[in-house]
This record gives C-alpha cells, sequence and structure tokens, in this order.
C-alpha cells in the first residue's frame, strides 16, 4: 500500500533521492539500470506516485538531451498515467540516446519516436501489416516453427526455454517481416538488431567513448551493419515484387491522401518492427510457461480446456481467441511479469504532474510494471490468480501491457496471436518441468525477461504436480509463489 505523504506545496518539484557522493547522478541512473523493477518499487514506496531519479537537474537518462535540462521523472499508477497518455502534445515520444551520426539519425526516425500528424499518417501507413487477412497468414508461420521446435525437443531433455523461445520468435518474426527463412542472412540480422537494443537501452549511451573495443564503438558499427542488411532486404523484396510478408506490405503500402514510406522510412520502420514483432513475445511466453509450471492447478485447468476444445491440434486462428482459460492465463501473466516496465516521455513543456511542476526537457516515464503491482488497483497484486479475470474489468490506464494512447504498440494484435497460438500448441504437446534449485533472474532492456529458464521437457503426462519446484532469485521477490 502507498505510504499517504504530506501534500507537496503547489509548483513544487517532485522528490527523489540525493547524488550518489562521487558518482553524482550517474550513481542513481547506474542502480536504475543495474534493476529497473526493485529501484521503481523502492522509489514509489519512499517518495510517493510522483519521484524523480534524483533531486535535482541532470542530463537527460534515456532520450537525445534537449536545450533544456530537466529532471528523470517517474509518474506513478493509473490517474499518473492518465495524465502522461492523454496529453501526447505535451508528453511527447522522443528519440533516445545514441550516437551522433547519420546511420542513427535515420534508424531511429521511426514509429517509436514520431508525435503528431507524422505519427498518425506512418501509423496509417503501417496498419495493413496488422489486418486480418495478414495476422491469418502470420498465424500459419507461427504453427509451422512451434511445430518444428516441438519436434527437435526429447522426452526427458533438459533445455533453457529462453533461448527455445527467443529462436522460435526470431523464425517467425523473420519469415513473417522479411519473407526469410530463419537462417543465414535473418539469423545475422536478428541478432545484429538484438545487439543495437540491448546497447541503446543501457548504461552504454551514458559513455560516449567513441574507441577501439569500446561497447560504444561496437554500437555504432552494429547500427551500420543492420543498416546495410536491411536496405539490402528491402531491395531484394522490390526487385521480386511477390510475397505477403509485413516488409513487402510496407513497400506497397500507401493511403487514401497518397502518402508513401520513403527509402528511410522503409529501413527505420523495418528496424523497430522486427525487434517489436519477437522480443516482446518471447520473453511473454517464457514467463507464462513459467508460471504455469509454478501453479499445476491452472496448468491442468488450461491444460483440459485445450485438449477439449482443440483434441490435440494446434488452434486455428478464429480459435485463438474462443479460449476464455488461455485467455486469462495470457492477461494475468502479461499483469504480474509483462515484459513492459517502463516507457519514457518528454515533456515539452513546463507543466504539472499531479501536484508538482514539471520543467520543460524533463524525461517523464510511466510503469505498467508498478501499476500491475499496485494494491489499490488489484487484490494480491503479486499473485498470479487468472480467475481473477473473471471478476474484474480494469479501465486502460489501470492495465496497459503494450502501453496506451496513441503510441500503444502497434503490433499489439501480432504478439497476442503469436503468444496464444503457442501456448496452446506447447501446452497439448509438452508439460515443462522446473530444474530444482534453478535461479531464476530478471533482466531488464526494453522488455523485461528471465536471465536464464532452465526446464526438463516431459511428453504431456498430466502430472502437473511435478512440475513445480522450489526456485530462487529475484524473480521471488516480484511474484508471490507461495
Amino acid at each position: 500500500m502507498t505510504r499517504a505523504r504530506p501534500a507537496p506545496r503547489a509548483g513544487s518539484s517532485p522528490p527523489g533521492p540525493p547524488p550518489m557522493p562521487l558518482w553524482g547522478w550517474r550513481g542513481n541512473a547506474l542502480r536504475f539500470f543495474r534493476n529497473p523493477v526493485a529501484y521503481l518499487s523502492s522509489l514509489r514506496k519512499t517518495h510517493g506516485n510522483v519521484a524523480s531519479l534524483i533531486d535535482r537537474d541532470h542530463p537527460t537518462l534515456f532520450t537525445q538531451p534537449t536545450a533544456q535540462m530537466g529532471r528523470t521523472i517517474f509518474g506513478f499508477g493509473p490517474e499518473m498515467n492518465k495524465e502522461i497518455l492523454t496529453q501526447p502534445d505535451v508528453f511527447q515520444v522522443h528519440c533516445p540516446r545514441g550516437p551522433k551520426t547519420k546511420t542513427f539519425e535515420r534508424l531511429s526516425s521511426n514509429i517509436l519516436f514520431m508525435n503528431g500528424q507524422k505519427h498518425a499518417t506512418q501509423r496509417r501507413l503501417l496498419n495493413p501489416t496488422f489486418t486480418r487477412e495478414h495476422l491469418q497468414s502470420y498465424h500459419r508461420d507461427i504453427v509451422h516453427y512451434t511445430e518444428q521446435m516441438l519436434g527437435r525437443w526429447q522426452d526427458g531433455q533438459r533445455i533453457d526455454v529462453l533461448r527455445e523461445v527467443n529462436l522460435l520468435a526470431r523464425s517467425v518474426a523473420s519469415k513473417a517481416l522479411f519473407g526469410l527463412e530463419p537462417s543465414g542472412e535473418s539469423g545475422t540480422l536478428s541478432l545484429t538488431i538484438r545487439h543495437v537494443i540491448d546497447a541503446l537501452f543501457s548504461p552504454v549511451t551514458l559513455i560516449p567513448l567513441d574507441l577501439p573495443g569500446t561497447p560504444y564503438r561496437r554500437l555504432r558499427l552494429d547500427m551500420e551493419k543492420a543498416e546495410a542488411l536491411i536496405r539490402f532486404e528491402i531491395e531484394r523484396r522490390r526487385s521480386s515484387g511477390v510475397g505477403d510478408d509485413a516488409l513487402m506490405m510496407m513497400i506497397k503500402a500507401n493511403d487514401e491522401e497518397g502518402n508513401r514510406l520513403s527509402p528511410a522510412e522503409l529501413v527505420s520502420q523495418a528496424f523497430v518492427l522486427f525487434f517489436a514483432g519477437h522480443d516482446t513475445a518471447s520473453s511473454a511466453i517464457c514467463w507464462t510457461l513459467f508460471l504455469l509450471a509454478q501453479h499445476p492447478e491452472v496448468a491442468a485447468e488450461l491444460h483440459e480446456e485445450l485438449t477439449a476444445r482443440l483434441g490435440g491440434a494446434p488452434p486455428t486462428y478464429e480459435q485463438i481467441y474462443d479460449l476464455p482459460v488461455l485467455d486469462r492465463v495470457v492477461k494475468e501473466s502479461l499483469r504480474v511479469l509483462g515484459p513492459g516496465v517502463f516507457f519514457p516521455r518528454v515533456a515539452v513543456a513546463t507543466t504539472t504532474l499531479g501536484p508538482y511542476e514539471i520543467t520543460a526537457g524533463s524525461e517523464v516515464l510511466y510503469s505498467p510494471f508498478v501499476t500491475h503491482h499496485d494494491p489499490d488497483v488489484y487484490r494480491d497484486p503479486d499473485r498470479f490468480e487468472p480467475g481473477r479475470w473473471l471478476e474484474i474489468q480494469p479501465n486502460g490506464f489501470e492495465y496497459l501491457p503494450f502501453g496506451a494512447g496513441p503510441h500503444r504498440c502497434i503490433g499489439a494484435s501480432f504478439g497476442g496471436m503469436q503468444m496464444r497460438t503457442i501456448l496452446a500448441t506447447l501446452v497439448q504437446r509438452c508439460r515443462l518441468e522446473m530444474v530444482p534449485g534453478a535461479r531464476i533472474d530478471v533482466n531488464v532492456n526494453v522488455v523485461m525477461s528471465p536471465t536464464i529458464l532452465p526446464m526438463v521437457v516431459r511428453r504431456q503426462d498430466r502430472q502437473f504436480h511435478r512440475s513445480r519446484a522450489e526456485t530462487g532469485g529475484y524473480v521471488r521477490q516480484i511474484v508471490d509463489l507461495g
């Protein structure tokens, strides 16, 4: 429960911890990057629903520095989410920190970092990529590669589920988004994009030393490599002129006003869609499999529904949203261990957040994770209880695993369909058993994922009580596993 705090003076600045000795604001930033979940939870507990990274102005933490220096401000809970997300002209998305190169400028000119009419136009051009017709095509790819993965697994085999699901999601993204089979160029492309994203949203950008062997130099080179690979794929697809993958849809896209994606826009949008198309879903699937293993009664109920409705077969596209137990499991997993921990904005004018004044140039972040674990919104918020969704109907500022407002994830329908299809297929065929004593820690880099997820594959014998095992690691501090 959030501690009651004295009402702040009108126009006062949000409270926050002091700079660390010697390290200053960078010390607090490093503490944040080391464990964002712990830092956010502690910040809210100590300072309330609006808090700052430190108690004074400092350079921006996530976004490219603006002419005005402010603070990094966190807004916690549904009311702060609403204030931030319903004022997109004030709290705008901005380009992240990165190398001062033309390559970075081009790759970051994508839908994630656009505002106003430009964002609306680009989103309209990308929407056909996620129509029902194309989702059905992607669904076939998902089933195909899921069956391939399950065909490789052997009864009694120990696997890292994180690695396996990442490979699966990468295969799906390669085929559905780029029309590529998951090998050769697609593997190089996906890994390069992964390296770029990891570095951009890490402390690497706080130490911009572009010297041989430094992480910053590797980031710059990886960005150049990613751009070159994407341009090659665009030309390959443009030359072929055929295909129903997302990249071909973007090449052909135009709206009623005659707008089309320019060559530079194609590169930047393909870059971000490839990442978003597999990273969020793979993390969400891994967390759901972990939670099902630790809650055998839920796994048994889900298996019963799936076998009764599907008879062992993968779900058709029409069936995936007609499985109520699966729907509740997915919703609850996205609430308890959703991949989206925080999303940044920048205040482009001096404004207020709650009772505090926010100066122009300040970064403002909202946190789906903190909201989803708010006891004022959810009863026993740290418990995995899919049955709660028979009774609750949270609004869009109380439940926002894919964000909310104009920048709600454009691929949410693709991610949700991918997650449900893979889970429905896998749970009927296999029972995944936790390795006793495994340490399940949390890595947050754009999305939250386990650092490793060691499990043993069992043929589906319905012995769900054997799947659960005592585990260690930080996950036990954010989920009540009983």
